[in-house]
């Protein structure tokens, strides 16, 4: 169907961070809403026809931004969200002669929505840098994304300005697809291929995005079970990876289903992981390269019947359009941002990215930041960072005192080698601050672990802002209620409860049928006040780890 395009020139902001910082205007174009009825069928997809900009701007940043929301008026089935993980698609799909070639612009999977709030009305946000694809985002485009498990709403945002290096062209080394396992490792499917690099372009690049899928032999390849990846260039194996993911600390938490435990490419409720491969340094404008996909080889256990879900791109770059080009890329903490819920709020250091956008290496660099309209604080970052290079960066501590509701969190970076920056519209960012709760100086931590043994695996800590440890415990044991009772100095605190299996403190539903023995039961993490009154209740199914931070004020 046909849906009308909203343009907007505007300065945009999402989750409160600002996008356009000191740059250009900022066009948005606004794609699926949640007014949009939820399409029929099974997984049925959202698709429509949208126009894009179509002109000679220059786009410094083009980011993609999708939102979905538990909603009754969901096709999938009975819950808001859909009960199930379900892998979804963001595609657009390109003339190509007599039929159409499909570009995966991003790959997601839906969380287990039994049980699961997700952002409330508002739903909960995942923002991808699409800047590569800006030769492919014009016109009208025909567009795919989501399914029918929940809401959608997805914009694309134009940020006007010049980008680190202009995308001369991407193009699909493989057709986007799923393939089996036992083929892929055969060779029998994405062969060994020649291409010839444009003559033109300095720079090369590319990019894999690969989930697995599936329950076979004995580690239920391929979901379950890390493989080794690689691209061979003229023969020599110039880039392996693992496709492996990490998701016992899913921001999206408790969800149904196993979702703490990780997996080939993806988590419940996340984007699917992407690789990234400078090819520039390994080839000349204008070769012939082979390059050629490959994967470890499979056991004869049953294996090989596991699939993958993939994508292989080939990006074509001017040269660097910057000598002198320090960004300041995002603010981790403090943030209300929905990806980094599981960090914040904070009442210690704040956490920044700053990224390398110029050809010069990155030695030096001035870091501002505060509270706005309070007196900045100031550090001086130092390393080393090559072109387009990132760097989580913690920064001392500023004054936190007098923290309420509707504070800003402001970053400057300046001075990028004691010169001046070449590109100084992206040197600014800045984010609403979640205010931690206050605590009462004396109150009681108080756990029942799990049971069958498994209350061996947690151990909590209790540290002041300067990271000394003033509780904790690791002697867990089963049938036992800890109460241990706390006295706190004013200050900032962080509580942090871990589970070394990275399954909570949740039973262990899935042996109910088989084996209802291994079931257990859950776990309970309260704070009390000392006349054993809740004053904060934790989820027992947080997989990985509690991370909470609070302060106690004076009298």
């Amino acid at each position: 169907m046909k849906h009308q395009t909203l343009f907007l020139i505007m300065v945009f902001f999402f989750s409160s961070t600002t996008l356009a910082q000191n740059g250009g205007d900022t066009l948005v174009i606004q794609t699926f809403s949640f007014d949009d009825p939820s399409p029929e069928g099974w997984g049925a997809p959202y698709r429509g026809t949208f126009s894009f900009p179509d002109d000679d701007r220059s786009w410094e940043r083009i980011l993609m931004i999708r939102t979905l929301k538990c909603d009754s008026a969901t096709k999938g089935d009975k819950y808001p969200c859909g009960e199930w993980d379900y892998h979804t698609h963001t595609v657009i799909y390109l003339p190509d002669g007599d039929t159409v070639e499909a570009f995966e612009l991003g790959s997601f999977i839906t969380p287990y929505g039994k049980r699961l709030i997700m952002g409330g009305d508002k739903g909960w946000t995942w923002v991808y840098d699409v800047t590569d694809y800006f030769p492919i985002l014009k016109g009208e485009l025909d567009l795919k994304t989501g399914n029918n498990q929940e809401l959608l709403d997805m914009k694309f945002v134009f940020i006007e300005g010049t980008p680190a290096r202009d995308v001369i062209s991407v193009e699909n080394l493989y057709p986007w697809g799923l393939y089996k396992y036992g083929e892929l490792a055969d060779d029998t499917v994405l062969k060994a291929k020649e291409i010839i690099l444009n003559p033109d372009a300095k720079g090369y690049m590319l990019r894999a995005r690969i989930s697995g899928h599936g329950h076979y032999g004995p580690r239920n390849c391929c979901e379950w079970d890390s493989k080794t990846h690689s691209y061979y260039i003229d023969e020599w194996d110039h880039f392996r990876w693992n496709v492996w993911k990490d998701c016992g600390f899913n921001p999206i938490y408790p969800q149904g289903g196993t979702w703490p435990f990780d997996r080939a490419g993806w988590c419940p409720g996340t984007k699917v992981d992407e690789y990234d491969f400078e090819l520039t340094p390994f080839v000349h404008p204008g070769d012939t390269v082979m390059i050629d996909y490959s994967i470890e080889q499979y056991k004869n256990n049953g294996e090989k019947d596991g699939e993958f879900r993939m994508s292989h791109q080939l990006f074509t770059y001017g040269p660097p359009n910057f000598q002198i080009d320090a960004v300041i890329e995002d603010i981790i903490a403090p943030s209300d941002k929905d990806s980094y819920s599981r960090l914040n709020p904070i009442c210690s250091n704040p956490l920044v990215i700053i990224r390398n956008s110029g050809a010069v290496p990155l030695r030096k660099l001035k870091i501002s930041y505060g509270i706005k309209g309070r007196k900045m604080s100031e550090f001086t970052w130092s390393g080393r960072l090559e072109f387009l290079e990132r760097e989580e960066v913690y920064l001392p501590e500023p004054d936190w005192t007098g923290l309420e509701d509707d504070l800003t969190f402001e970053v400057l970076v300046s001075g990028p080698n004691g010169t001046a920056d070449e590109n100084p519209g992206n040197n600014y960012l800045s984010s609403k601050m979640v205010v931690p709760e206050i605590l009462p100086d004396e109150f009681v931590i108080y756990i029942e672990p799990n049971d069958i043994g498994r209350d061996r695996d947690n151990a909590y800590t209790l540290t002041d802002e300067c990271g000394a440890v003033v509780y904790s415990r690791e002697d867990f044991t089963v049938d036992t209620l800890f109460r241990d009772a706390v006295k706190l100095d004013p200050g900032c605190y962080e509580f942090r409860l871990r589970d070394k299996v990275e399954d909570g403190m949740n039973r262990h539903w899935w042996y109910r049928n088989e084996n209802p023995d291994l079931m257990g039961k859950n776990g309970k993490i309260e704070f009390q006040d000392v006349d054993g009154n809740v004053i904060k209740i934790f989820p027992y199914d947080f997989g990985q780890e509690i991370l909470y931070r609070f302060t106690v004020k004076s009298e």
